[in-house]
């Protein structure tokens, strides 16, 4: 086992020196060299360039008033008339406006909660429903499943009406 191992080592030592020894690219040259070994850069990213959203300080007319903390978003037109929304600018001469999106404002409508009851009022509340289950009824009126079963059904016709119609137009 021992053995083993140190033919291992020395098979991975051979290994990793064959690029810069007896390797050779297709311009006669060793395919790694001492010089192209150097530690990653651990520098910050360069900052987009925000020169073009303002005029004079103050942002492009159209825009979003206050752009500070928001993520920018370019929206411009291309030559089909379809809308495009990129993070980079597009090509010198096509209008386009900036938008600001804040990545902290939250995106789903709060939902209402019901006025707080007093602890009385709420147990109350709990003895009285307990002791009528039978007033709950049903949430469901007739009318309401019978207009519910109609609107599927009228779902169900155009599905087929479209797949007819697609089956003609290949068809043809």
């Amino acid at each position: 086992m021992k053995l083993f191992a140190k033919l291992m080592i020395a098979v991975l030592f051979i290994g990793m020196l064959l690029p810069f020894t007896i390797l050779k690219g297709p311009d006669g040259k060793t395919l790694m060299s001492l010089s192209d070994i150097a530690m990653p850069d651990f520098s910050m990213p360069e900052m987009p360039d925000f020169s073009r959203a303002f005029k004079g300080g103050e942002p492009v007319p159209g825009d979003d008033s206050d752009l500070s903390g928001k993520d920018l978003f370019y929206q411009w037109y291309d030559d089909q008339g379809n809308v495009q929304f990129t993070t980079q600018p597009p090509a010198q001469g096509i209008e386009y406006t900036i938008k600001g999106f804040d990545p902290d404002t939250n995106v789903i409508q709060a939902v209402k909660a019901p006025p707080e009851q007093s602890a009385t009022d709420a147990a109350d509340t709990d003895q009285q429903q307990s002791a009528k289950p039978d007033d709950i009824g049903n949430p469901y009126s007739g009318d309401s499943i019978k207009k519910l079963l109609d609107d599927a059904g009228n779902v169900e016709k155009l599905i087929n009406q479209r797949y007819k119609n697609q089956e003609s137009a290949l068809n043809q």
